[in-house]
């Protein structure tokens, strides 16, 4: 095996005493240079091998806050008025917090028409093709679906719900989350949402209320009624309870947070 060989099989430099021979020295530095290309050689290889690991790998997109976080999918959407909404708010909660996936309005709108169901899907697969800016603007898609899907219950506007709502059977607690539903789509102002409320409780809760210090807020008298109604269900002598709740709870439970 001769020198240039010996050097592209990786072999270590040998110790050679000095010589005066011109050809001699000649030759120790050629095996010597083809030593070193070799070794240059090989680390250009892993070098290229490292770049091409780093492109291949995938890699999360990158968000103001770092790594994406992991969010849940939003639920299906089969054409329900009262999901409508919160369908709608959840997607868009996605979309803002998935920038890299979901950047491309047409990638959100597809994303979109893949969670519909039921009357939804059969109305969107009919506009799907005729109406191009449905496939390329989430917020005019968003805004169809509102159009066509979000109506009042029983064909009722918002106003009209809040004012026949009424506690009936249901909880205080269950009550309230319905009338604070309708009172952030409604517009109306908090003296107005107060007096409503009022008028819906159940009548003896209503009683029990009457005998407390007035709150000072809606949310007040609220988590009050909330209170008094969960004692009230834990008794079953209605009047021994409302002698008892009108005198014995102290007055600062009026003020509730």
């Amino acid at each position: 095996m001769d020198r240039a060989t010996s050097a592209s099989s990786g072999a270590p430099l040998q110790n050679t005493s000095p010589s005066t021979d011109p050809e001699e020295l000649r030759d120790i530095i050629v095996w010597q240079g083809a030593i070193i290309r070799s070794y240059q050689e090989q680390v250009e290889a892993l070098q290229d091998q490292l770049r091409s690991a780093s492109i291949a790998a995938p890699r999360d997109p990158p968000t103001a806050h770092g790594e994406s976080p992991r969010l849940a999918l939003p639920d299906k959407f089969d054409g329900s008025a009262d999901r409508c909404r919160g369908f709608l708010r959840q997607c868009e909660v996605f979309f803002l917090n998935q920038p890299g996936m979901y950047r491309e309005e047409e990638t959100q709108c597809a994303f979109v028409m893949s969670l519909l169901t039921s009357r939804a899907l059969e109305w969107a697969s009919a506009v799907w093709d005729a109406d191009p800016q449905i496939r390329s603007s989430f917020s005019y898609f968003a805004g169809m679906i509102r159009e066509v899907f979000k109506y009042p219950a029983g064909g009722k506007d918002i106003s009209l719900q809040l004012m026949e709502l009424r506690q009936g059977s249901d909880a205080a607690a269950d009550y309230a989350i319905k009338s604070r539903t309708l009172a952030a789509q409604s517009g109306w102002n908090n003296a107005s949402l107060w007096a409503v409320f009022r008028v819906g409780l159940n009548p003896e809760l209503q009683t029990e209320l009457a005998c407390r210090v007035e709150a000072t807020t809606l949310s007040q008298f609220i988590a009050t009624a909330i209170c008094l109604d969960n004692l009230m269900r834990q008794h079953q002598a209605g009047t021994f309870v409302q002698t008892t709740f009108c005198h014995s709870l102290p007055p600062d439970t009026a003020g509730l947070p």
